[in-house]
């Protein structure tokens, strides 16, 4: 019984000690995505910042967010009082750690800055509108990408629809489907979504068709993972239509949910 309980007592301490090696494990892979997530938003400040975009306190959800977006120099303004923490005033999770000029955060193992990857470009044709912001565009080689349109959010279709989802998948079909558009990624956003889709922007000719989802009511700018290089004048178009009523607002809430 003795040798029984001492086997079991051994055992107890083994399958503890894998349990707390195996949660170590994990807190550090935890920590380590945390790290290149907060490399990636970095860079994508440093694009948005040499491209002459800009951001405000406004355009983040917490202050540990906006940190990120603290450059050498503060070209956002981000830090009023001087004292290296930006947006003081937004809720935590909160960061005092040094924000985009840090060594910790240039990019990669060699301590050089990683390059924001080049915007990708190319001409096709809109074959298929899912809904009010995503579109298969086909080109001229035959390929299809699913597009999911940068900065903006239009009410789901699929799954419930949702009010507004309707109305901004119609006119979204009535100005894209079978027209021949331009298709352009931003260097400040990631390259694809979770779901695959390619995140670029529209423009047909010289409209750009998000845009014109947001300024007609149909479409709320949206900076899912940061602000994009064409936020402000989304943003600028957001506000005017959501405080005239236009399009969908006029009878629904088609913020981002």
């Amino acid at each position: 019984m003795r040798r029984k309980a001492e086997r079991r007592a051994r055992q107890a301490r083994a399958a503890a000690g894998r349990k707390a090696r195996q949660a170590r494990a994990r807190a550090r892979r935890a920590a380590r995505k945390a790290r290149a997530v907060d490399r990636r938003i970095t860079i994508r400040a440093r694009a948005l910042a040499r491209s002459g975009g800009d951001v405000d306190c406004g355009d983040f959800a917490s202050q540990a967010r906006a940190q990120l977006y603290l450059l050498p120099g503060d070209p956002f303004r981000l830090d009023a009082d001087g004292d290296g923490v930006a947006c003081a005033d937004l809720p935590c999770p909160c960061s005092t750690a040094a924000g985009g000029g840090a060594d910790a955060d240039s990019g990669n193992a060699d301590g050089g800055e990683a390059a924001a990857e080049p915007p990708r470009r190319f001409k096709g044709t809109v074959t298929h509108v899912a809904d009010g912001d995503t579109v298969d565009v086909t080109t001229p080689s035959g390929s299809v990408e699913t597009v999911r349109i940068i900065g903006i959010d239009t009410p789901e279709v699929y799954g419930g629809k949702e009010c507004g989802g309707p109305a901004a998948s119609a006119v979204m079909k009535r100005i894209a489907m079978g027209q021949r558009v331009t298709v352009t990624s931003d260097p400040t956003q990631d390259r694809r979504d979770h779901y695959g889709r390619l995140l670029a922007y529209i423009d047909k000719g010289s409209q750009d068709l998000g845009f014109t989802m947001v300024k007609r009511g149909l479409a709320s700018a949206y900076p899912y993972d940061g602000p994009f290089q064409r936020y402000p004048r989304y943003a600028k178009a957001d506000r005017q239509a959501r405080n005239n009523g236009t399009g969908s607002w006029s009878h629904c809430d088609i913020s981002p949910g």
